[in-house]
């Protein structure tokens, strides 16, 4: 049975709790949503956050193992926005392979923030109501 909306089909609709049941026995077993704060996403008070020591020793711990490949991970804090930026760099040329959040979404975010300063609050809430 397909059934279709738009582009999006639905394929292998299920018949029966047989099917359900069939289907359930092989999945795997679900995943805690990742959430990054900021983006909607509650950090629990119960996990301090890690200590400045914590993340050098771990960076290290990556870095010593991306080695082997000629990378290089480095973090850095993005004036503008507050958000801790991840690269990953070519080690023999410095070159930035992967950068998360990437530089779009840091100059979106530079781009609203300058809109919400300019019109005394948040831009596309203001022209929605």
């Amino acid at each position: 049975m397909t059934e279709e909306t738009g582009s999006i089909s639905a394929v292998g609709a299920m018949s029966s709790m047989d099917d359900y049941v069939s289907t359930q026995d092989n999945a795997p077993p679900p995943q805690a949503p990742v959430g990054l704060p900021g983006a909607g996403a509650t950090v629990s008070s119960a996990t301090p956050p890690p200590s400045p020591q914590a993340v050098q020793t771990a960076l290290a711990q990556i870095n010593a193992h991306l080695a082997s490949f000629d990378r290089v991970l480095s973090l850095k804090v993005d004036p503008d926005s507050g958000y801790t930026v991840a690269q990953i760099s070519n080690s023999q040329t410095g070159q930035v392979l992967q950068q998360f959040p990437t530089e779009d979404r840091l100059q979106l975010e530079r781009m609203l923030a300058r809109w919400s300063a300019a019109h005394g609050g948040n831009v596309l809430m203001d022209e929605e109501a």
